[in-house]
């Protein structure tokens, strides 16, 4: 699967599609909405099959006609009416150009695309190029969510670098490349407190194994980490399996180990590994779990919220994952 519809809420705040036709009204509440950005067909005020506008238009609309000193969250959808091939529209130099129009930019998503939308893409053929000039940009940026995949392959989506405001850092692909998860190694983000990983399909350049994380398990880094996500994977039983005795898993409040496929005997390791009762969470969503295992996975942390919804059976030795193409 990908993804179904667009985000309606991001930043804490309601998700607001900036229209761009010249008759449309002037943005309104600018710090109290979280703006979407993309190129688009807009019948609503003119003829659909003339009204197109690209990225650069309806970004410079926007600047124009918003307070954009009041923003604090914005969205990036369709970067070109069709994504693929399309992955080197500057949009993060475009993005990167205008910071000081931005002041207030706390909260950044880029890909808020999904197959079905206005041009629309599934997720794995979703490309971004370097996104290191948007942090270097925007020093007090505090959330930056990614979905997709590096333009080329095996690349990072950002090089190494140190940026002292973001607190969450989320990786939405149906493939991401090893080289995505070591380059955040080598990155210094003393306040990050929220980071996911969705590892996708080796098809999509999904290449990551649980050596790729080893760095994050053994709890060197990031200090005020306190939710870790490693998601979405064909290896969830091993990933567990490596969680159960990590180090970084005592100081998290929650582990999200969903939207894979975890089965029995990546339950078993972690029944059997450091005791869990510290979280606040366990999310094991969309798994393969048998229902004994999920009954003594409900009853084993008393305190601890643990997911188990959207169990999927494995009757036929099949098991797959949420967000692959």
């Amino acid at each position: 699967m990908s993804f179904v519809e667009y985000l309606d809420e991001f930043g804490g705040l309601p998700v607001v599609a900036f229209a761009a036709h010249p008759d449309a009204p002037a943005p309104q509440d600018e710090g109290k909405s979280a703006w979407r950005i993309d190129c688009h067909y807009d019948d609503e005020y003119g003829d659909w099959s003339s009204d197109w506008f690209s990225f650069e238009e309806t970004w410079e609309r926007f600047l124009a006609r918003a307070d954009t000193s009041q923003v604090t969250a914005l969205t990036i959808g369709m970067w070109d009416d069709y994504i693929e091939g399309a992955s080197f529209y500057p949009v993060a130099e475009i993005l990167a150009a205008s910071a000081g129009r931005l002041p207030a930019l706390r909260a950044l998503f880029l890909g808020d695309i999904f197959e079905g939308g206005d041009g629309g893409s599934d997720t794995a053929y979703i490309e971004h190029r370097d996104l290191t000039p948007i942090l270097r940009a925007y020093p007090a940026l505090e959330e930056l969510w990614v979905r997709g995949r590096p333009s080329e392959d095996g690349a990072a989506h950002f090089e190494p670098l140190r940026h002292s405001a973001l607190r969450r850092l989320v990786f939405e692909s149906g493939g991401l490349p090893a080289a995505a998860m070591r380059t955040v190694a080598e990155c210094d983000f003393p306040a990050l407190q929220h980071l996911e990983f969705y590892f996708g399909e080796p098809h999509y350049g999904g290449d990551a194994t649980v050596a790729d994380v080893q760095w994050l398990l053994g709890g060197g880094h990031f200090p005020n980490l306190t939710h870790l996500g490693l998601r979405d994977s064909l290896v969830q039983d091993e990933i567990a399996a490596e969680a159960a005795h990590a180090p970084i898993v005592s100081r998290l409040k929650t582990l999200d180990l969903s939207l894979g496929t975890l089965g029995d005997e990546g339950a078993a390791a972690l029944l059997a590994g450091q005791p869990l009762t510290h979280l606040e969470k366990l999310d094991l969503h969309h798994h393969f779990i048998s229902e004994p295992m999920q009954e003594r996975l409900g009853t084993a942390w008393p305190g601890v919220d643990v997911d188990l919804s959207d169990a999927l059976s494995d009757s036929r030795g099949s098991r797959y994952i949420a967000v692959a193409e």
